[in-house]
């Protein structure tokens, strides 16, 4: 379950008061609070399937929230007052929890609804209470301000939601999420909609925003899966686009493949081209050119221009390259079996830039 700013304000002082460590995590292990802490714990099935009652493990006392969606206050001991301790945090963040579930406005009902939280009639019941039609063309974008919390970057983003179509709302603490309507041959714009958004809150803010876009939907209830789609498209594109900043869920078939190949596999097939041997010649600048060249779909002369070179100088580079490794990437196979192999180096940091 997602806990907006506001509630995690609210439990990060309950448990400031408590003089011993503590943390918060979700029900994957993942820290939620203190904020900035990046690690992950293994929960024992034991507290997943009975989260209410104190876990000891270690020298550490854990224990949920609730049954069905908790979060696990970990508290640093084992004692008998640890253990009431820990019950105690635990029923009071469930209460803030169920007080802030209460008072679900517009954009906590889309929150809801994006992370699947919410189904069937009670996802219905919310759309209609805060008029958001089930039926109509729309995707969704996922904005991921890199340096930025959510709360600056909303009260930044204005014109960003230019329809009143369009629904915001905060889904992490660098995170936003938009429900934006999409005419079917207009959603072609929407990506030169998001480079301009994000080239103009760089310039005005000196910040770097990542922005996904799903697929559209035409029913409302699937936009769980567009949510997922959006997040997918900045994972994804991070790992083999580390100069873009936007990306496009559906533009990015062939990295989603390479994204399934296990790290351990593709580092195995890139070292085929990219070892010891060959270091020397690809260096940034020779990587930098071979990259050029495909961003111009291959076409010598304007890649040539791009880099300020002559074109026989980048027809030099490029034998050097058929030279050494046997593909002449000139020709479109062979580019686009080199470019597989680069693509698959890049596999093994997909878990270190993942949201």
């Amino acid at each position: 379950m997602y806990l907006d700013h506001r509630v995690t304000v609210k439990i990060a002082r309950v448990l400031n008061m408590i003089d011993l460590s503590a943390l918060l995590l979700d029900s994957s292990g993942n820290v939620i609070l203190p904020e900035g802490d990046m690690r992950t714990f293994t929960i024992p099935e034991e507290a997943l399937q009975n989260p209410t009652i104190p876990f000891v493990y270690g020298a550490m006392t854990l224990i949920g929230t609730a049954e069905e969606q908790p979060v696990f206050v970990c508290l640093h001991g084992d004692s008998e007052d640890v253990k009431k301790c820990a019950v105690l945090c635990a029923e009071l963040i469930n209460m803030m929890m169920r007080e802030d579930m209460s008072q679900t406005n517009r954009e906590q009902s889309l929150r809801l609804m994006l992370r699947g939280e919410v189904e069937g009639a009670e996802f219905e019941s919310l759309a209609a209470e805060h008029d958001i039609p089930l039926k109509k063309n729309r995707c969704v974008m996922y904005f991921y301000f890199q340096d930025m919390e959510v709360e600056t970057a909303i009260q930044m983003m204005g014109d960003a939601v230019d329809s009143e179509d369009d629904v915001i709302t905060e889904v992490g603490h660098h995170s936003v999420a938009m429900l934006k309507a999409v005419e079917e041959e207009g959603f072609t714009e929407l990506e030169e909609y998001a480079n301009a958004f994000e080239s103009s809150f760089l310039t005005e803010t000196g910040t770097t925003v990542y922005i996904g876009i799903s697929d559209p939907r035409e029913e409302l209830i699937a936009i769980p899966e567009a949510y997922a789609e959006a997040r997918a498209a900045i994972n994804v594109g991070r790992v083999y686009h580390g100069n873009k900043r936007v990306f496009v869920y559906r533009n990015l078939l062939l990295e989603r493949f390479l994204s399934d190949v296990s790290p351990e596999l593709g580092a195995s097939y890139n070292a085929r081209i990219f070892n010891r041997k060959t270091a020397r010649l690809f260096n940034d600048e020779m990587v930098h050119t071979i990259e050029t060249f495909f961003d111009n779909s291959l076409n010598l002369s304007e890649t040539a221009r791009k880099l300020y070179i002559h074109r026989n100088t980048l027809v030099y580079r490029l034998e050097k390259v058929q030279h050494a490794i046997g593909l002449d990437l000139r020709n479109f196979d062979d580019a686009v079996t080199f470019k597989m192999m680069m693509l698959l180096g890049k596999g093994e940091n997909s878990r270190k830039l993942r949201l």
